[in-house]
């Protein structure tokens, strides 16, 4: 007996040991056998006490788990702290509940919580206490600290530290700077200003870096306070404008002629110009303003002053591009030869890379010149030189639009700038922005000229803004018919000299113009409003991009502009700032007209006069990012080191910020809506990952959030939103090897370093603020920032645009009266002929703007107007305009399809009145209309209570599954043959067409026959998993078998394995002899772990008293010695049975199945609901102590993904493919339609062998391929989607075959292709193969990734009901991304 123990680990026999040892020990008198036997462990909520009883935690409701023993409380929640949850956490005060009592932010001074300042706080009777931060003082912290300014009782501000640039008074202990305006009150060693940043006057010398300002040695007593060189008295009435000019100086003078610093010099001339105008703008008088005769230095002070030419340099950056467009047109680059046309575009790559390093070379016309090398399909590797000269281009176009500083005009100077790229959004809605001054006093109004949007003849639709009869006035024209709209209530001889905002809108034929004077008192600032309609029916702005200008200021001689505008040209300055709310700037033109920059410098402004932008924002635009290099310089790494960012954002996805060195990274990211951190110090486990769809981690709702990420080198990394702890994980004991930061997104070349950050994008949105350690951070004075600005304009977080995948609907409510009176109006896009995209009912009486068989129906109870066309569901965009009167029904489709039906009397019904009422967009929950799918933009409707304005989807109560991101792009598709065109003229276009499989092998042809550049799959391969772990289930059948089984087998076992699963039911383990007279096996049973087999006629059962599918890992043993069986859980739970008084040979024969069985085996032993494959993960199974033999066969089965996952099917790299239960008919049409997330550029989507040939879809290096083959002929199509297949985003894939034509569609991009028409090909019914086949089919690679909703024929299929799932295929289960 003894030897029989020595083989039994310490889960068998020795545990009877124990058991022994510990009974001989109490009798010889032993009290206490503790140490033999594992402690009692008590439930949820209780804690074992010494006397080995379950008792209450006392957590006061805050906390689930306390120690043993000493009932202190585990993980106290709700900001509560303490031994038993009985304090708060620093910032929160105890308030009495019912419940006993709550954490509450500290009201110091607001209980809002981006205005609690407290470390803690505490009531005194009916009094509170606040413990303040750094920087704040008072009983509520309601007031900045002396050396601080602000106003914490301002929702949104907070105390800053003075900055006097070291030269205040040393002296003085406080009261550095104005408590509220930060304005330095004790400049010391002879320096003045807001800052103390300038030498005061008398004076001369740099303030700021030598300090040393000395006196001016000249009879006057007046020098020039950099040189010193002696000024007449009249010149000190230059020192404001000095100032501007030494400002923009000063903000260029550390930079050199490398891109990176030259981009941000001309990004920061705003910020010098600010520091000025902010000291300007608070001793701003009238008086100054009369008597001021000259606000510019002289063209010799400039050249005198500017010895390095920084200042001209930036103010006509975009002027002297000519070398790069020189040099192309020298090159000839559109005529090279193939043959050495790589070379030249590696010389154009290298000569690039070396005029960027001057911001005088921004060359938009270098993009067409690109475009027509690209189009000659040059040998490859000549791409990658192109993309990154593209990329050059970009980065020094983003510069130049985002440059926020004014131009002065003078009477005869224009400028045309660059319109946006995307023309076809202006065509229904278009809205200018800008800043304006003029000086009443210097130049008289008179009636002039500001700016021109429009055909450069002047005789088709435009858009205008000019001073007339001293108001200002927007104008447009529509259709030929225009609208003048006046600010008659505020004239502009009484406007300030100072920036005014204004901002022009139009939608349809509705406009409005905004005026606002910035407050030059404690006053608010005056807002104007004037709204106007076009006289005539048209809503389109009628472009043609060929010949569109965009003119400011003026125009040159040969461009005529229309009657309204004929005017004088302007006088003054402007600054651009949007074209339909992208940033837009005067530096990013074309031409410039007269424009002498040594005459008429810039006017600087205060960006922070208007209340919309008093507090410092950035905005991001998904296309720049911030650098701050040497992050140490302002505080160091240590045991815990803070991050915080205040983001506001309505964007899925995007970088918040992030380091990298080398292989290491460290990412806080927004995904889906949600926060999720990421980070790799080189870990042999891979990065570690802190996600989850809690609601606190969902930031993406137009508001701002405070986001913390607390780095604790030797604990846990904490996150933080809007100061709540949200989530937490341990640290691995690493301290972070970075020394740069990147926020709101990050070159290219770093995203592609590391395979976790390929489908990283840039952020679209405001950062309010980031903080390192709790230092502050000027985002647009960091030298490596490019791309954003400053400010945070309200119309970037509306969401006009919205996407309906035919399943769900937007819901709203407002005071209408559609059947009474009603206009709306919206853009709409789809490929799908029929759609709802507007509905509202009352009871029976339905109101509905929709889509049927292509054809845009108007219904109005019952009675309904068709459009004319019948072709809207073309993949374009289209325009509608409906509207309802006592009168007549009109529909308006595109400004030419125009209908109109006279109102049926009976139709007349007492009006509905003003009550609220919800409508729908793009469907809706109660219409019995097929819901719409495609995009809606610039949504209209007449609202009783505002005024026209384009609806913002945001602001909507009912999302269902609708996004409200960007819309995918379209392009118009192929339209299918009909089958009654004669095979002739199907020949005749197929003569034009490819025909692939006579010309190269398919694999040459897709990656070297067309010019989009192949995206390689940066994401792995393999999700993060759990090592040497498998998941099982999601279909009935999923299984491993083993062979090779000990010939021991047959007289003892000793299996073990961990387990993880949530399933009730289900089969783990079994195994059998042929008859499955003999069996052995392992099941769940009401989430029980039953372990049984037979000895002859008779069970040994053995079944757990506790559930172990609470989806945590468990360890389990089951051993079989003869007729004895014990199974053992999570190592002390020992439960054993045996078959009494029978010796009888029991043996079984391979396969071993673990997971689950073939159809029909197990259920002559197992209960049937037990009898089918558990859903769960196992791991770590061994037999007898050792590994077993290599799995011979898989059916279903993946590896243990961790992390989230979501409804669909997995197919992993181990390899697997479905066979569908049905077979479809491959006759002369059939349809497709899938979602796929693929993780391989290659591999088989779909694959169906016909009678004659077969029918392939598949992705091959990053493009979706349809290949048929009749027999006969093959035939071909493909799509390479523009931003690659896999980056982590689902894709919406739809084949259409009829006859001989096929259609493809990838996210909207659609490509088709004609192949000759076999006339003798049959229909047959024959299996479907999904995401690879057997190697005798197809050579091909399986694919890797996820699929769901698949469709074929309009019939939705379940691969969980597939009649073959072989391999590594998940069915129910797949891992995000």
């Amino acid at each position: 007996m003894e030897a029989g123990w020595s083989t039994v680990d310490w889960f068998g026999a020795s545990w009877l040991l124990k058991l022994y040892i510990a009974s001989l020990m109490h009798k010889k008198g032993y009290q206490s056998c503790f140490f033999l036997f594992p402690p009692q462990v008590c439930d949820k909520g209780l804690f074992l006490s010494e006397q080995n009883i379950c008792l209450p935690c006392n957590c006061k409701g805050h906390a689930d788990y306390c120690e043993d023993i000493t009932g202190i409380c585990i993980n106290c929640r709700d900001h509560s702290a303490g031994d038993f949850c009985e304090m708060c956490e620093d910032g929160y005060t105890l308030t009495p509940s019912p419940d006993g009592h709550t954490c509450q932010p500290c009201p110091c001074p607001l209980s809002v919580p981006s205005n609690n300042f407290a470390v803690h706080c505490h009531k005194g009777g009916a009094n509170l206490r606040c413990k303040c931060q750094q920087g704040y003082a008072g009983h509520l912290c309601e007031r900045c600290a002396p050396g601080y300014y602000g106003n914490p009782m301002a929702i949104g501000d907070s105390c800053k530290r003075c900055d006097c640039n070291g030269n205040s008074d040393p002296n003085l202990i406080f009261n550095e700077c104005h408590n509220v305006t930060g304005y330095c009150q004790h400049c010391w060693g002879n320096t003045a200003g807001a800052n103390c940043e300038r030498c005061a006057p008398g004076f001369y010398g740099d303030a700021i870096s030598a300090k040393n300002c000395k006196e001016c040695n000249c009879e006057s007593g007046h020098c020039d306070m950099h040189t010193g060189e002696c000024l007449a008295e009249a010149a000190t009435d230059n020192l404001c404008c000095d100032e501007c000019i030494w400002h923009l100086i000063g903000d260029l003078r550390l930079s050199n002629k490398t891109l990176d610093q030259l981009k941000v010099a001309v990004l920061n001339v705003s910020t010098g110009a600010a520091a000025n105008d902010r000291l300007k703008y608070y001793n701003y008088t009238a008086h100054r303003l009369i008597n001021s005769k000259n606000h510019f230095v002289s063209s010799r002070d400039l050249k005198e002053s500017d010895a390095n030419g920084f200042v001209q340099r930036a103010i006509s950056a975009a002027n002297v591009y000519n070398n790069i467009v020189k040099y192309i047109n020298d090159a000839n680059i559109t005529s090279l030869t193939t043959l050495n046309l790589a070379e030249r575009a590696e010389d154009v790559c290298y000569r690039m890379t070396v005029f960027m390093g001057d911001l005088n070379k921004l060359v938009p016309e270098l993009l067409g010149k690109l475009k027509v090398v690209e189009e000659k399909k040059p040998v490859n590797n000549v791409t990658a030189n192109i993309m990154r000269i593209r990329e050059l281009i970009a980065q020094a176009r983003s510069v130049a639009k985002k440059v926020q500083v004014s131009m002065k005009f003078n009477g005869q100077s224009s400028v045309e700038v660059h319109p946006r790229s995307n023309l076809e959004e202006l065509k229904t809605v278009t809205s200018i922005s800008l800043f304006m001054r003029v000086d009443p006093d210097e130049d008289p109004i008179e009636d002039r000229f500001i700016l021109y949007l429009g055909d450069r003849s002047g005789k088709k639709d435009y858009i205008g803004l000019a001073i007339k009869n001293d108001n200002l006035v927007y104008v447009y024209n529509l259709g030929g018919e225009y609208v003048e709209i006046p600010v008659a209530s505020k004239p502009v001889s009484q406007w300030p000299a100072v920036f005014n905002y204004i901002r022009v809108e139009r939608l349809g034929r509705h406009g409005k113009v905004f005026l606002t004077i910035p407050s030059q008192t404690a006053t608010d600032e005056q807002k104007f409003i004037q709204k106007g309609e076009a006289p005539g029916t048209d809503s389109l702005f009628d472009i043609d991009p060929n010949n569109l200008v965009f003119f400011v200021g003026g125009v040159p001689p040969d461009v005529k502009l229309p009657p309204p505008l004929s005017l004088a040209p302007f006088v003054g300055c402007i600054e651009l700032a949007s074209l339909n709310n992208e940033v837009i700037s005067l530096y990013n033109f074309k031409k410039t007209h007269k424009m002498d920059v040594t005459t008429s410098l810039p006017c600087p402004r205060y960006k922070l006069a208007f209340s919309q932008s008093r507090i410092a924002s950035y905005l991001f635009d998904g296309t720049g990012y911030a650098l701050i290099s040497n992050i140490e310089r302002r505080g160091k790494f240590g045991v815990v080191t803070r991050f915080d960012i205040a983001v506001r954002t309505v964007a899925n996805d995007g970088v918040l910020f992030l380091m990298v060195s080398g292989d290491n990274f460290f990412l806080l990211e927004l995904k889906n809506g949600f926060l999720r951190l990421m980070y790799d110090f080189g870990f042999s486990d891979g990065p570690k990952l802190l996600e989850n769809n809690l609601p606190k981690l969902q930031i993406n709702d137009a508001r701002y959030h405070e986001v913390s990420v607390i780095y604790h080198q030797s604990k846990k990394v904490i996150l933080l939103v809007d100061k709540s702890h949200v989530k937490s994980m341990e640290n691995p004991k690493t301290t972070l090897p970075f020394s740069d930061i990147y926020i709101g997104g990050a070159p290219s070349r770093i995203l592609k370093s590391r395979p976790e950050l390929a489908a990283v994008v840039g952020l679209k949105g405001c950062v309010k603020g980031f903080q390192f350690q709790k230092k502050d951070f000027n985002l647009l004075e960091e030298p490596g920032t490019i791309g954003i600005s400053s400010g945070c304009p309200e119309e970037s977080f509306m969401s006009r645009k919205a996407y309906f995948t035919g399943k769900g609907y937007l819901g709203s409510t407002a005071k209408i009266s559609p059947f009474d009176n009603f206009e709306g109006g919206l853009n709409f896009r789809t490929l799908q002929p029929s759609g709802l995209l507007f509905y509202h009912n009352e009871g029976s009486d339905e109101f509905s703007i929709s889509l049927e068989n292509g054809v845009v129906v108007l219904n109005c109870r019952g009675t309904k107007v068709k459009s004319h066309k019948k072709q809207y569901s073309d993949g374009r965009t289209h325009f509608l305009v409906a509207s309802v009167n006592n009168q007549k029904y009109s529909l308006l489709v595109d400004d030419k399809d125009k209908v109109e039906k006279k109102r049926p009397s009976s139709a007349t019904k007492p009006p509905s009145g003003s009550a609220v009422k919800t409508f729908y967009y793009g469907g809706s929950p109660s219409s019995s209309f097929k819901n719409y799918t495609g995009c809606i933009s610039n949504a209209y409707i007449n609202r009783q209570d505002r005024d026209i304005e384009p609806e913002d989807f945001q602001r909507y109560t009912e999302k269902v599954q609708a996004s409200l991101q960007d819309c995918p792009l379209q392009r118009p598709p192929a339209v299918l043959l009909s089958r009654q065109q004669d095979n002739s003229s199907i020949a005749r276009h197929e003569s034009q067409k490819v025909k692939v499989s006579e010309r190269i092998p398919l694999s040459e042809h897709w990656l070297f026959g067309g010019c989009i550049p192949f995206h390689p799959c940066y994401q792995s391969p393999s999700p993060r998993a759990t090592h040497q772990a498998f998941r099982y289930g999601g279909i009935t059948n999923s299984r491993q078998h083993y062979k090779d089984l000990p010939d021991s087998f047959s007289e003892r076992s000793h299996f073990s394995l961990s387990l993880k699963t949530h399933s009730s039911f289900g089969l783990i383990f079994y195994v059998s002899d042929a008859q499955e007279d003999n069996f052995m096996a392992l099941f769940l049973a009401q989430g029980k772990l039953v372990y049984t087999f037979n000895v002859a006629e008779q069970r040994v059962r053995i079944k757990s008293e506790k559930k172990y599918n609470d989806n945590a890992w468990h360890n389990v043993v089951f051993i079989r010695d003869g007729s004895m069986g014990r199974l053992i859980l999570d190592g002390h739970t020992v439960l054993e049975d045996r078959a009494h008084g029978i010796n009888v040979s029991w043996h079984i024969s391979s396969p071993l199945y673990i997971g689950g069985v073939p159809a029909g085996r197990a259920q002559k032993n197992i209960q049937r609901n037990s009898a089918h494959s558990f859903n769960g993960c196992l791991k770590n199974l061994q037999l007898d102590g050792r590994w077993l033999s290599p799995v011979s066969e898989t059916y279903g089965v993946v590896p243990c993904f961790e992390g989230h996952s979501e409804a669909g099917a997995y197919f992993s790299e181990e390899g697997g493919y479905v066979v569908l239960e049905e077979s479809f008919d491959q006759g002369q049409r059939f349809e497709l339609s899938i979602e796929v997330r693929p993780r391989v550029a290659s591999g088989v989507l779909l694959h169906v062998r016909t009678a004659e040939g077969y029918f392939t879809v598949h992705i091959h290096q990053g493009a979706v391929v349809v290949l048929v083959n009749d027999g006969k002929h093959e035939f071909s199509t493909k799509v390479s989607p523009r931003q690659g297949l896999c980056g982590g985003n689902w894709h919406n894939i739809t084949v259409i075959r009829d006859a001989n034509v096929v259609q493809l569609d990838v996210d909207s991009e659609v490509s088709h292709v004609v192949g000759s028409l076999n006339p003798s090909s049959t229909s047959a019914k024959m299996p479907v193969f999904i995401g690879g086949a057997p190697e005798s089919i197809t050579t091909t690679k399986t694919y890797v990734g996820c699929m769901r909703n698949l469709t074929i024929n309009k019939s939705s299929v379940s691969l969980g009901k597939a009649a073959l799932v072989s391999g590594a295929v998940s069915v129910g289960n797949c891992p995000a991304a």
